[in-house]
């Protein structure tokens, strides 16, 4: 007979306890973040450092669970010592962001050095330091509700040199040149200069600019920063910051081609600000933060305030780092890969409906370089199966297609027209083309 697991064990019925007979068990819980808080607001916000912050983040979401699991959010008494536990969490993963930008930020590789000097970062100081004071706040009222509650806390602080060594001070001397093999025949950096303009241009779209006004700074918070939003391109710089660290960083190309680096600057100065953009845009969507009073009757963190920091500081600064590094990465595809133009005509019997437009747009972005279709003086992206559907619906009785890009990418829709665009089945595709064909099981 089978042994029973864990996994599928079924729990008890869950009681209600009283809130009494939960106080001492959430004292004891957020016993460690309770000494943690003693030792922040023995400093002023200036003094933290990003190892603190982290702590705190990591603590206060390990209490926010806790308290989650214990159905916090349904109960008036622990409401809101659950909602400031939340602020913590998400205002200190915030702070903790930009205190490492700005801690960091002469370390990076970058292109106008001067605005980066001059204006960012001070510009994020201010916007972690404004954090910084509502995360003092936050403390200092959560210590309130906590003495109100009739729970104890603690005299003793944890401070900075309690929580471990910070890292050592020396590295090894970076001398490995690993050599990689090509994959697809495609430059790895002109993969990821093609996925770096491709992420600026979305910036492009919809150009951030400074706002003010409350209300439009609301209407923009909801319409362009929303918590998804955020993440997803938070996401997307990570992955390719993390593309390359994993492809580029120590490798020949890199040696070959030093401005690689300055994408990588710009994408790690980038995530940065988008870590504390999603963190904020967090707190505000999810939770109703202008309903969070001080003991002075202040807001703690207000929505206008968050909206001010992920608006004017994150995404503002993070769209210049940006753009203003896309010519650097122009100038970088020009020297990896090799431009040329080819007109493909369509094979007799087929149209450009939706399966062909993807196999188009898969090698397009197999390559990741790129790639721009032209029909009749029409053009668009070919890495885009939506503009390059509206492009053929408008040229119903099209005949060809003009594509510029990087040869290699060019060789291989140059076969896939061959191969009369998958309409034959994919046990016509060739064998140079086998990333297209579905695997099976």
């Amino acid at each position: 007979m089978t042994s029973p697991s864990p996994w599928t064990e079924s729990r008890p019925p869950r009681r209600v306890v009283a809130e009494e007979e939960f106080k001492p068990l959430l004292a004891s819980q957020a016993h460690d973040l309770l000494m943690l808080a003693n030792g922040f607001l023995e400093l002023t916000p200036e003094q933290w450092t990003q190892r603190q912050l982290y702590h705190l983040s990591q603590a206060s979401t390990d209490l926010e669970t806790y308290l989650d699991d214990y159905g916090a959010k349904e109960n008036r008494q622990f409401f809101k010592c659950r909602e400031l536990i939340a602020i913590l969490r998400w205002s200190s993963a915030a702070m903790s962001g930009l205190v490492h930008l700005h801690a960091r930020i002469g370390s990076y590789q970058i292109v106008q050095s001067d605005w980066i000097n001059n204006n960012l970062d001070p510009l994020v100081r201010t916007s972690a330091l404004e954090l910084g004071d509502s995360i003092s706040r936050c403390l200092k009222t959560l210590r309130s509700f906590w003495k109100e509650s009739g729970m104890v806390w603690p005299d003793a602080a944890l401070r900075v040199e309690s929580l471990g060594a910070a890292g050592p001070s020396y590295r090894l001397m970076r001398d490995r040149d690993e050599q990689r093999p090509e994959a697809l025949h495609t430059s790895q950096a002109a993969r990821l200069v093609g996925r770096f303009i491709h992420l600026a241009s979305q910036f492009d779209a919809n150009k951030p600019y400074r706002v003010e006004d409350h209300t439009e700074l609301r209407e923009i918070m909801g319409r362009f920063c929303r918590e998804e939003q955020c993440r997803r391109i938070e996401s997307q710089i990570h992955n390719l910051q993390s593309v390359y660290d994993s492809e580029i960083a120590g490798c020949a190309e890199e040696g070959n081609h030093p401005a690689l680096r300055k994408l990588r600057g710009a994408a790690s100065i980038s995530l940065h600000l988008f870590e504390a953009a999603t963190a904020l845009s967090h707190l505000y969507g999810r939770h109703k933060m202008d309903s969070f009073l001080d003991s002075e009757g202040k807001v703690i963190l207000g929505e206008i305030e968050i909206g001010k920091i992920v608006i004017n500081t994150c995404s503002i600064c993070a769209y210049n780092v940006l753009n203003e590094t896309v010519a650097v990465a122009d100038e970088l595809l020009k020297e990896l890969t090799e431009v040329e133009s080819k007109t493909l005509e369509i094979p007799e019997g087929v149209s450009l409906h939706a399966r062909p437009i993807s196999l188009i747009v898969s090698v397009v972005n197999q390559h990741r370089t790129p790639v721009e279709a032209e029909i009749e003086g029409d053009k668009c992206s070919a890495a885009s199966i939506m503009q390059l559907l509206v492009m053929a619906g408008g040229h119903p009785n099209v005949k060809a297609i003009r594509f510029t890009g990087d040869r290699r990418s060019l060789r291989d829709l140059e076969l896939l027209f061959a191969a009369s665009l998958g309409e034959d089945g994919f046990d016509k595709i060739p064998k140079e083309l086998s990333y297209l064909v579905p695997s099976v099981g």
